[in-house]
């Protein structure tokens, strides 16, 4: 049985997880992984969508479509996790994202009112309270952690995980850094660090937009499932095999056609 615990899921040794990383407001990704979900579903499975499921600076952005989507089958389906995301966090705190010179945040706004009209307001604060009841991570049984980014500095136990939005979302470096950090912002060392003190052997993560998969820092790997710099990945992950380092992940990497 999952549990959800503070910003933490926990999940058992047994079935699979599909994990898909930042959509971005992209509608025929979304639906292509929805339809691999659908064939893949059953009791034991589960699905985890690493947050960004929303923002794009492409014209063709369907995040709300995406979002209202996400909202039904995530509170309709206890197997459907949803992850936040520095983009959604971006609308939590009222910070603004920029991302090829366009205002992200404005343009989320903008979609709003197209959508809501006069309700817009009223709209977004449902989706900011959606968002915050999102988790931040999941570790596996198997001894896998998965969040959007990070690892963040500073961690010492798995309850730092387990109670990270308790400071709040705007000024919490904790939370800043598993939502934003990227390679360049750790060292191999604060990467097994980091997993020692989760108890974990290895993390996924997206965020870093890459040619599919990338495996850094040994025990980490990049996933990018939309938004990326050439294939797009997802991870099957088999809760019930021994995952010791990365290389095992990188096995269960499979590819959009």
């Amino acid at each position: 049985m999952n549990i959800y615990n503070g910003s933490l899921v926990e999940l058992p040794k047994k079935g699979k997880a599909l994990i898909i990383t930042d959509l971005h407001g992209n509608l025929d990704d979304y639906n292509r992984f929805m339809k691999i979900w659908e064939e893949f579903e059953n009791k034991n499975n589960h699905l985890i969508i690493t947050g960004d499921f929303i923002q794009n600076c492409r014209k063709d952005d369907k995040s709300i479509e995406i979002l209202e989507s996400v909202i039904t089958n995530y509170e309709n389906n206890d197997n459907f996790h949803v992850l936040l995301g520095n983009h959604e966090w971006s609308i939590i705190s009222g910070r603004v994202i920029f991302k090829a010179g366009e205002n992200l945040s404005e343009k989320f706004e903008n979609l709003l009112k197209s959508r809501f009209g006069d309700k817009y307001l009223e709209k977004l604060e449902i989706y900011k309270e959606f968002f915050k009841t999102l988790p931040i991570a999941v570790k596996t049984g198997n001894k896998v952690f998965i969040s959007h980014a990070g690892p963040p500095a500073n961690i010492y136990n798995i309850n730092d995980i387990i109670n990270i939005t308790n400071s709040g979302y705007p000024d919490n470096k904790k939370l800043f850094e598993i939502l934003w950090n990227r390679c360049e912002d750790y060292s191999k060392d604060d990467v097994n660090s980091f997993l020692k003190n989760v108890g974990c052997n290895v993390m996924v993560v997206g965020h870093t937009p890459v040619d599919g998969t990338k495996l850094v820092c040994k025990n980490q790997l990049i996933v990018s499932s939309s938004y990326s710099r050439g294939k797009k990945a997802f991870i099957e992950l088999d809760l019930e095999k021994e995952i010791k380092k990365g290389k095992d992940l990188l096995k269960m990497a499979k590819y959009l056609k």
